[in-house]
């Protein structure tokens, strides 16, 4: 697992990237991992051996797990976390005591901080890879979930939106059939935060079996959905701690397929905003509130 991080996380997202490998981990290296996403302050101040005593480990294993999170070692990871100092200095988020206004402000800033880092995981080469086979595409399907499925409906408004075809069948056994009808010409993105809804998981399979390319959307660098995908774009791990993790999550996956979206277009040479189908849209939806009952809208 020595290749998975092929450069330095970004500024601040090293403890995100280390989050979105812990599950890959053998036992005695999660335990490693995990006390250094919980103690990043302390951990640069240690020696391997220091490490070690404390997770009940040995100094090889504290080697082994840096380089299974994709580190070149321990004191490539140290360097990460003193770099990454200066962005954990902010005060901690409020709790959820007192009158809303008092912990409201300090909750959104701190889903800024975590959004920000959330894009740590994600491989550019893997993102270059996904743009290239939606872009050509005969079809687009997108599979979503569970949490993930308002994300793969929203995704689908904005290709709509951008004029790029594509197709998200909510009900599942309508997904399977649909990615089973897929052929080598064809993309399905599979979208999942754990990697491991066996309702999605499915479809991915069928999809691969009839030859199309699978592209799974995670939060995790290792899973099912991993082993199933051609194409693996990762990212939100660390939101999954939050205790509005299930909402900030998933807005990373959003952002996501916003940014796929725009270079989907701009690879295809297209406009990143069609104005006759939002033209179309904002009309169907005058129509609507026109014809709508009073009563049912005073309800």
């Amino acid at each position: 697992m020595t290749d998975l991080q092929r450069a330095d996380p970004p500024f601040g997202g090293t403890l995100a990237y280390i989050d979105s490998v812990i599950p890959a981990l053998v036992p005695s290296e999660q335990r490693v991992a995990r006390q250094i996403v919980e103690h990043p302050e302390d951990v640069p101040m240690m020696s391997a051996a220091d490490l070690a005593a404390q997770t009940g480990t040995s100094a090889a294993t504290v080697i082994r797990a840096c380089q299974s999170l994709g580190f070149k070692g321990f004191q490539h990871l140290r360097l990460l976390l003193l770099r990454d100092l200066p962005s954990r200095l902010e005060p901690a988020a409020a709790g959820h005591d007192g009158p809303p206004r008092e912990w409201i402000p300090s909750m959104f800033r701190s889903a800024g901080d975590e959004l920000a880092n959330s894009l740590a995981p994600l491989d550019f080469d893997q993102f270059d890879r996904a743009v290239t086979s939606m872009t050509g595409a005969r079809r687009l399907l997108l599979i979503g979930n569970g949490a993930s499925a308002p994300i793969a409906q929203l995704a689908n408004l904005g290709f709509l939106n951008s004029s790029r075809p594509s197709e998200a069948p909510a009900d599942a056994v309508v997904q399977q059939l649909t990615a089973r009808s897929l052929g080598d010409r064809d993309v399905c993105v599979c979208i999942s935060g754990s990697g491991s809804n066996s309702v999605t998981l499915r479809s991915a399979q069928a999809a691969g079996e009839s030859g199309a390319t699978v592209i799974g959307v995670t939060s995790y660098q290792r899973s099912r959905l991993h082993e199933l995908s051609k194409i693996t774009l990762v990212c939100g791990a660390s939101i999954s701690k939050w205790s509005t993790g299930l909402i900030t999550g998933n807005l990373a996956h959003v952002l996501l397929f916003a940014a796929l979206e725009l270079a989907i277009s701009v690879e295809g040479g297209r406009p990143t905003t069609d104005a006759a189908v939002m033209e179309g849209v904002m009309t169907l939806v005058g129509q609507d509130a026109d014809d709508a009952d009073p009563d049912e809208l005073n309800s």
